[in-house]
Order: C-alpha cells, then structure tokens, then sequence
C-alpha cells in the first residue's frame, strides 16, 4: 500500500512538472513576436484597366510593283532603311519610254503644221466659194480636212501624255513614309507591269495594335468611345520600361460568335518604334479612372473561405485579420473598395506564421523600398518599415 501511494505521488509531481514546463513554453510562444514585413494604406491614382493580348499592325502597308515592263536599272534603297514619301526606289530602264514620248511629240508637231495649212486653205476656199470661183463640195472637204487634222492632233496630244505617264513610271518612288523590307528584285533582272513585288513599305510610326475583347465589355466601351477618349496602353513581350500609351480607334462592326469576342483597334505614335508589325504585346484597356483611391500591395490581400482578408496592424502590435473588398488587383496593387482606412497598416509578407493577435516585428524593407512608420508596441518590438 505504501509503495502504491509513493508512486502515485511521484506520478502526480513528474505530471504536474510537465504541465508547468507545458504552460511556460506556451507563454513564451504566445509572447515570441512573429518578423513581417507592412505596409500603410495610401491613396494614389488607380486605373481600372481590362488586359488583354493583341498584335502590332502598320498603319499603311504599300507592295511596290513596276507599271511598267522593262530592265530594271538602278535599286536606291537599302533593306530595312527608313523611306520618306517621294523618295527615288528604283530606276527601270528609260530609253524606250524615252523614244515613245520623241515619236508621239513628233507626230504631234506633224499633225500642228498640217492643220496650219489646213486652216488656210480653208480660209482662202471660204472667200472664194463666197465669189462663187469655188463650188461647195470643195469648201467642205477642206473643212473636213481641218477637222480631222484637230482630231489628231488631240489623239496624238494623249500619246505624248501617256508616253510622258509611262516614262515617268520607268522611276518608281515610295508612295508612303515608312520602314522597307527585304529588297525582292534586284538591279539587271526583266519585271513585268504589275506582276512582281519589288519592296515592302510598313508604315510603323504611327502603328496599330489590333486584339479581342469579350462581348460582356462591348456596351461600357461603346458609350465611352462616344463620349470620351478611351485610353489603351501596350508593353511589347520583353519591353521592360514604360507602357507605351494610345487611344482606341475602332470597334468593329460584328462580335464574332464563334469566340464571344469582338475585334478592336487602337492607335499609338510610337515615335519611338517600340512597336513592331507581327509583334504580340499586352494590351491594358483604361475603363475607368478613380483620383484618390485607396491602395494596398497586392501581396496583402489574402484569399480567405468567406473572400478576401488582409493582417492588419494594431497600436499593440499585434495583427488580426479583416475582411476586406477590393474592387480591382492588378500592376501588383489592390484598390480598396471596404474594410481599411487611410493610415493603417497591412501585413504583405510572413503571413504563414500568423494567427489573430499575433505578436509581430517589423523588419526593415528590401534595399530601394520605402521606410513604412508603421507602429510594433509590446516585447519584441523592432523597426518599423514596409513598401508599398
């Protein structure tokens, strides 16, 4: 009995030692601050935008073909270069165009020196056949002869035209500005009048930037085109500066059914030639503008069972969780529609460790982000920062 009651005592003191070891290691837990990084709630100006991807058009595209046959001479332009309208691209070979347009001038100096005696006979013939020294007949086959002289002179006059029109084709310009292609027929080979493409002109400043959108957006873009400008921004793939900002120009006449999508275009200088044909970009949509916004990072917003939440930073420093509603995530920022005010701050990195009322310490930002002055009260306190 004695040795019952000895062991159930050191029992009772081991379990009761354990329990004490138990609680003081769930204080220490409860009071060991968890490190995180915050952020304050700001307002900037956000963009409600919709993304989408297209592909790069030129504004104007030119295939330049000869007009006419002929050897071709002379090529005064180098691939890729950068053509202005009127410039010389190449040359055919004039010299029978030449000696088209010295016959036609021929004829036609012919034809003028024989109505100029023409014309005089007819006029001497008029006065005589008002003596009666000439009979009618005569009369009207030299004013016959004066008429069909005049005709010819006005067919050959568009002789000499045409042959000047066909000589002036023997060079051939660039109709438009813009960026050349690849050279496809070089200088000693025969073309033919509008048979083989010579050069490719793209106009690339300004371009176009052609892309779908779903049909669910159609009736907010067009009471806004009506209205106002909508502003459409573009980042080529691998572009890592700015977007490159335009304006959307065109919305097609039909939604296509098989997709649910409706084709759209938008214009951009591109003054710059960040823009190339062929070339897939992002395509951002700017469908509203809201001024004073309320902004958190994105990396603080949480998805929850209920929707949504962030940590949010007390005077204590301890965190708890709220709901929130954002209205657009996107850029690697959330616009805050309910549930944080300006001032307060959110955790945006170390989430994992927490739970309501945490403890937390506030370690110092990434080199190059903004110091958050966010407050850390109780034991474990540290620095305070955050970017945003």
């Amino acid at each position: 009995m004695r040795r019952t009651l000895l062991c159930l005592f050191i029992t009772l003191g081991l379990f009761c030692a354990a329990c004490s070891d138990d609680g003081a290691s769930s204080r220490a837990g409860r009071s060991k601050a968890v490190p995180v990084r915050v952020a304050k709630v700001k307002t900037e100006e956000v963009r409600r935008t919709l993304s989408v991807v297209g592909h790069v058009e030129p504004s104007a595209t030119v295939h330049i073909t000869a007009q006419v046959g002929g050897q071709l001479m002379e090529a005064h332009v180098r691939p890729g270069s950068y053509v202005h309208a009127g410039d010389t691209l190449f040359i055919l070979d004039r010299r029978p165009f030449q000696n088209a347009l010295l016959q036609a001038e021929a004829a036609l100096s012919s034809n003028r020196a024989q109505l100029r005696r023409a014309q005089q006979d007819l006029n001497r013939y008029k006065q005589l056949a008002s003596q009666n020294f000439l009979s009618q007949q005569q009369y009207e086959q030299s004013l016959t002869e004066v008429e069909t002289l005049q005709a010819n002179i006005a067919q050959n006059t568009a002789a000499r035209e045409n042959a000047q029109l066909q000589l002036g084709h023997a060079t051939i310009k660039a109709p438009i500005s813009g960026r050349a292609g690849e050279v496809l027929v070089h200088p000693g080979n025969n073309v033919k009048a509008n048979d083989s493409t010579l050069l490719v002109i793209n106009t690339v400043s300004p371009a176009e930037v052609r892309f779908a959108v779903p049909e669910r957006f159609l009736p907010e873009l067009n009471r806004r085109l009506r209205t106002d400008r909508v502003e459409t921004l573009v980042l080529p793939e691998g572009d890592t500066g700015e977007p490159v900002s335009g304006l959307l120009t065109l919305i097609d006449n039909e939604v296509d059914k098989n997709t649910g999508t409706i084709s759209m275009r938008a214009r951009f200088a591109n003054s710059e030639e960040r823009l190339w044909p062929g070339q897939f970009v992002r395509v951002s949509i700017v469908m509203e503008s809201v001024s004073d916004a309320l902004v958190i990072p994105a990396g603080a917003v949480l998805e929850g069972l209920s929707g949504r939440y962030a940590y949010v930073l007390g005077e204590d420093g301890r965190v708890s969780p709220r709901d929130i509603k954002i209205m657009d995530l996107s850029d690697g920022r959330g616009m805050v529609e309910q549930g944080l005010a300006l001032g307060e701050s959110v955790v945006i990195d170390g989430q994992l460790n927490l739970m309501p009322g945490s403890l937390v310490e506030i370690i110092a930002p990434a080199a190059g982000e903004e110091t958050d002055p966010a407050r850390a009260g109780g034991e474990g306190s540290g620095k305070d920062g955050g970017p945003l």
